[in-house]
């Protein structure tokens, strides 16, 4: 199955009308998910909680699963654009010290939405699409880096993909009470420095080397 398209979440130009809809299905959607999980919820159930016709959900986006995957993508790529926004073409590097602090503040703002959420992105990952995402942000971050000379790096893809893989997984854990909330945040960081660092060149890696261990010593072996 295709991922959900850039089309149809951010960037989709809608008029006042398709926009204040697509808000009340995924703002329904959301506090459903929250209150119910993904299992027991039906499209039924989001449209009369929307205020729209079943049939115009259907028409939209064609499945439970596809409605997640859209839902479930925007929320994500907002808080990642988010965390691209504060490095502004730098070397980059703000971008991964920015990114686990809003993941984690965007996991805490909601948290048992979160939880719903987080499986969500592992069993429809086809159609969610996040390392397209990160491709974007983390590879744009990535690149930036490389041609400042602080990473000796050639793949950009697969590294960005990684920092997908690694930001998911973590907060998988957290849902499944493996990751203590007060830890959610160091395990995202040290995630990204245990990613970057073989690639990293000069102050860069022994400031990711430095922070990794101290990272490792704050975590303690524990959540």
């Amino acid at each position: 199955m295709d991922a959900i398209s850039d089309g149809q979440t951010i960037g989709r130009r809608l008029t006042p009308r398709q926009r204040e809809r697509r808000e009340r299905v995924r703002a329904a959607t959301f506090a459903l998910l929250a209150r119910h999980g993904g299992e027991a919820l039906s499209m039924r159930l989001i449209a009369e909680a929307a205020g729209v016709a079943e049939r115009t959900l259907f028409n939209i986006y064609g499945s439970k699963d596809r409605l997640f995957a859209a839902t479930v993508r925007e929320r994500s790529e907002e808080t990642i654009a988010h965390a691209a926004s504060v490095h502004g073409g730098g070397d980059g590097m703000a971008f991964f010290r920015e990114l686990p602090a809003r993941l984690a503040e965007k996991t805490f703002e909601a948290p048992e939405l979160a939880r719903a959420l987080a499986p969500i992105l592992i069993e429809h990952a086809d159609l969610v699409g996040l390392p397209d995402v990160y491709e974007r942000f983390a590879g744009g971050a990535l690149r930036a880096m490389a041609e400042a000379g602080v990473l000796a790096l050639e793949d950009v893809s697969l590294v960005s993909r990684l920092v997908c893989m690694r930001m998911v997984a973590t907060i998988l854990l957290w849902a499944k009470n493996e990751i203590a909330d007060a830890a959610l945040e160091a395990h995202l960081r040290l995630a990204i420095c245990q990613i970057v660092l073989p690639y990293a060149e000069g102050k860069l890696g022994v400031q990711l080397r430095d922070e990794a261990r101290a990272l490792t010593r704050a975590l303690g072996g524990g959540a």
